[in-house]
């Protein structure tokens, strides 16, 4: 048996046409695909920079909160301990105390509308012990320097925070250098006038504090 089968020139011609349009619609539909699979990358690519702007922002907000710790302990108020002996309305009754209780190194500190009659003003406990002295005990204040008219509240500041004499001698000394030399300047009278009397760091600035509670509204007292 003869299973061979002619074809005829039409019959070829026809299957090459459709082999051919065949071809170019396979490569028609892979191009779609490829070109439908680039499009979400190409959108997603603007998103590329918005990582970039987000560590700067974030970067400036921890600049501003770094700021913050500075400025409040500027103006923080300093816990101290006082040597109390007494408690009076008025700074004629608390001088009359002292003369009468021979306290040549108290004074009368000022606040809250009272006179509270101090012998020595430290920054720990030890520095206001009353050691067994009958009458006497350790009080604890929060001393805050203000901005006050005569602008000495940060130099008040210093004095307090001192823990050693040379650095309020140091601080008189820089004071007088940025005034001038021969003018008079108000703090560096008072730490000069206070300091000739006596060297214990504590009744100086027992002494200071007592000036300046009067004086300029240069501190606030807080028990």
């Amino acid at each position: 048996m003869n299973f061979k089968k002619k074809y005829t020139k039409m019959t070829i011609m026809l299957a090459l046409g459709q082999g051919v349009l065949l071809g170019i619609a396979a490569v028609a539909i892979v191009g779609f695909i490829l070109l439908k699979t680039e499009k979400p990358e190409s959108a997603a690519s603007p998103n590329v920079n918005v990582p970039a702007s987000g560590p700067a922002s974030g970067q400036g907000t921890d600049k501003k909160d770094e700021t913050k710790p500075d400025t409040a302990a500027a103006g923080a108020p300093i816990p101290m301990y006082a040597k109390q002996h007494g408690v009076f309305s008025s700074k004629t009754s608390a001088a009359s105390f002292i003369a009468d209780e021979n306290l040549p190194k108290a004074a009368p500190v000022q606040a809250n509308g009272q006179f509270y009659v101090w012998s020595a003003l430290g920054l720990s406990e030890i520095d206001a012990d009353p050691a067994g002295e009958e009458g006497v005990f350790r009080k604890q204040v929060n001393v805050s320097p203000l901005a006050c008219d005569s602008g000495e509240g940060e130099l008040l500041r210093s004095v307090l925070s001192a823990t050693k004499i040379s650095e309020i001698q140091d601080l008189v000394a820089s004071r007088k250098q940025s005034v001038g030399e021969g003018k008079k300047d108000t703090f560096t009278s008072n730490i000069t006038a206070i300091t000739a009397f006596t060297d214990d760091i504590n009744i100086i600035k027992m002494h200071v504090l007592a000036h300046y509670s009067e004086t300029g509204k240069c501190v606030k007292l807080e028990f």
